[in-house]
């Protein structure tokens, strides 16, 4: 039995021989997570190149017309190859210290393994990469990254970054609850307009964690000329939507097109899950608890993953526990719950979740001040989330 990380060095076959599938949606989803080296392209920088049109008709070819209009309108993906990014990292991680740019959900050696797994192997290592975004905005609570790849056949798929180990970005998660939309979601629906309109071809969109929320909003809510270009959106072990969106008619136009991947023991993949109707793949894991988050921990055989007969009681338990929770309460009364726990967090004066569970015990003293300061409603509130997440995290343990 093996992982994903098996099926980034064992599967060499081209994408031609065999098409793309929901394990190389997890790869890129994955991909994400790392660093981005000087060369692949920015987004931003793409877009003020090729809305110049003075810096456009500089390129053009008299010998060459139709290609050179072509290029007026679709700017050509001039992105590198997995190959040349995973050696850039290599080169960068020789005099930098890699754990403090680690975005990802696991250890950054794991990470560092899949990369270079997937630069040295054929399926992969001539895919292209560009249009990279990263934003992350302490005042505006949001923490967002995206990029995107280009397969041999012409075939984009955007990857966009799950939730990284700040606080920050943690907090972004939680606005979701009573916030609608997040920046980071509206970030990704920009962003997503963006590549549809500098390069044709079909996307695909990817993400895992706050990311596979990020591709399906982006989705929904995209031009219908866009829309119409997307054949899939693969989302990994990811919060969903309230009631209302899900109901809502953006949502219903993609909905068939939506493959949600969670783990047997899912807690993350629960949270404001409503959705009886997008494609559900529920698998096996070597993990418990909230290690099953991490798509590492996710089986495998071969190339197809290891499915399992269906969520575990304690995920359902802590799914209708969740949202039967955030559902009773007033979007006033979210708002304030969960601006109390990270108002609670935050007085730790530690900025990552790594970090709180390090610090453990001694991160108490500098919250306790702030959690006596609650009002009785807050800190109620707060105790029911703690004590959910604590009974299925150990639940799945047991």
């Amino acid at each position: 039995m093996g992982t994903i990380l098996d099926y980034a060095r064992e599967e060499t076959r081209s994408f031609s021989e065999y098409p793309f599938h929901v394990a190389d949606a997890l790869v890129f989803a994955q991909l994400s997570y790392d660093l981005m080296p000087p060369d692949v392209p920015r987004v931003r920088t793409l877009l003020e190149h090729y809305r110049s049109l003075p810096n456009r008709l500089r390129g053009f070819d008299l010998r060459h017309p139709g290609r050179s209009l072509k290029a007026l309108v679709r700017p050509p993906f001039d992105g590198p190859g997995l190959r040349q990014v995973e050696e850039e990292l290599a080169t960068y991680e020789r005099d930098h210290p890699y754990i403090e740019e680690h975005a990802g959900f696991g250890e950054p050696a794991t990470d560092r393994a899949f990369y270079r797994s997937l630069g040295h192997n054929p399926r992969f290592a001539s895919v292209q990469v560009s249009a990279a975004e990263e934003r992350f905005d302490m005042d505006q609570q949001t923490q967002y990254a995206a990029e995107t790849f280009r397969l041999p056949d012409g075939m984009l798929v955007l990857a966009f970054r799950g939730t990284d180990d700040s606080l920050v970005g943690w907090k972004e998660d939680f606005n979701m609850a009573y916030q609608y939309p997040v920046p980071a979601q509206r970030q990704a629906a920009d962003y997503l307009e963006d590549v549809a309109g500098l390069w044709d071809g079909p996307l695909v969109l990817a993400g895992h964690s706050k990311g596979g929320n990020l591709a399906v909003y982006a989705a929904m809510n995209a031009p219908d000329k866009v829309k119409d270009r997307i054949t899939h959106i693969y989302s990994f072990d990811n919060p969903g939507f309230t009631q209302d969106v899900v109901r809502s008619y953006e949502y219903g136009t993609i909905v068939e097109r939506i493959t949600k991947v969670v783990p047997e023991a899912s807690i993350i993949g629960m949270i404001l899950e409503f959705s009886r109707r997008e494609h559900l793949m529920v698998v096996k894991s070597d993990a418990e608890g909230l290690g099953q988050h991490s798509c590492f921990s996710w089986l495998m055989d071969g190339d197809r993953f290891e499915l399992a007969d269906g969520l575990s009681e304690h995920s359902r338990t802590f799914n209708g526990a969740i949202n039967s929770w955030l559902t009773g309460m007033t979007q006033r009364q979210r708002e304030h719950a969960v601006d109390a726990l990270f108002r609670v967090l935050g007085a730790s004066g530690l900025a990552s979740t790594t970090q709180l569970m390090a610090a453990g015990p001694r991160a108490i003293p500098g919250m306790l001040g702030s959690y006596v300061g609650l009002s009785g409603e807050e800190r109620k509130y707060i105790n029911q989330a703690l004590w959910m997440l604590a009974t299925a995290t150990w639940g799945a343990r047991h």
